[in-house]
């Protein structure tokens, strides 16, 4: 990957892609239905899909009441410079501060950081929902210190998966969101760019009063 190339971070959108797994709702499974229309022959497409799965971005309203829905979300604050982190876990392992602190000058140099976890591998795996890494506390903590206003992940989500036992609550998703930190999730494509700076647009859809949307997340080099 050259300079001037930009890498697609971003999962397709289809049917049999993992939604989120919150046992006990209702789940709604990506769908798109095709139709002609009658007065002009045309090919019509009608979608349903549950927001926040597939590769998209959190608004502070999702956990923060009050917040900004992702209408409200400024979306120059998803174009920028980023770094790309290497953090590989495997199943159900956490990523804390220690995992961050060598990286912390970096951190602080920029407004956007991905953390790499390598669990993009298992996307479309039944354990894709239920095992992924996540993060401890005290690694929310350092990436606020550091000046971070969008966290990336290539994972459902940042708190541990809520069929584990280390589920309790939400504190990262409070944590960020209700500093307005943005949150970018189910990321793809992320090892070639570890320890990179990188240019990323990850700009959501304008749903009015939305708690999250899809958005097509593109990443070139700086370095």
């Amino acid at each position: 990957m050259t300079e001037h190339q930009w890498l697609d971070l971003s999962h397709a959108f289809e049917e049999g892609m993992p939604i989120p797994d919150w046992p006990g709702e209702q789940q709604h499974h990506f769908e798109l239905v095709s139709y002609r229309v009658r007065v002009n022959s045309g090919l019509q497409q009608v979608l349903r899909m549950n927001l926040h799965c597939g590769t998209h971005v959190d608004a502070p309203n999702h956990y923060a009441d009050g917040r900004a829905g992702i209408d409200g979300v400024d979306y120059r604050s998803l174009m920028g410079e980023c770094v790309v982190i290497d953090v590989e876990k495997e199943a159900l392992g956490v990523v804390t501060a220690e995992d961050l602190r060598p990286h912390e000058r970096l951190l602080r140099s920029v407004p956007m950081a991905i953390l790499s976890t390598g669990w993009e591998r298992m996307w479309r795996t039944p354990e894709y929902g239920s095992r992924y890494p996540f993060l401890a506390e005290d690694a929310g903590k350092l990436l606020l210190d550091a000046g971070i206003k969008v966290v990336g992940l290539d994972t459902p989500g940042p708190d541990a998966p809520i069929r584990s036992p280390f589920r309790k609550g939400d504190p990262l998703h409070q944590m960020l969101l209700g500093r307005d930190v943005l949150i970018i999730e189910n990321l793809t494509n992320l090892r070639p760019l570890v320890g990179k700076r990188v240019y990323l647009q990850a700009v959501p859809i304008n749903i009015r009063g939305a708690t999250g949307s899809p958005a097509r997340v593109l990443a070139r080099l700086l370095e």
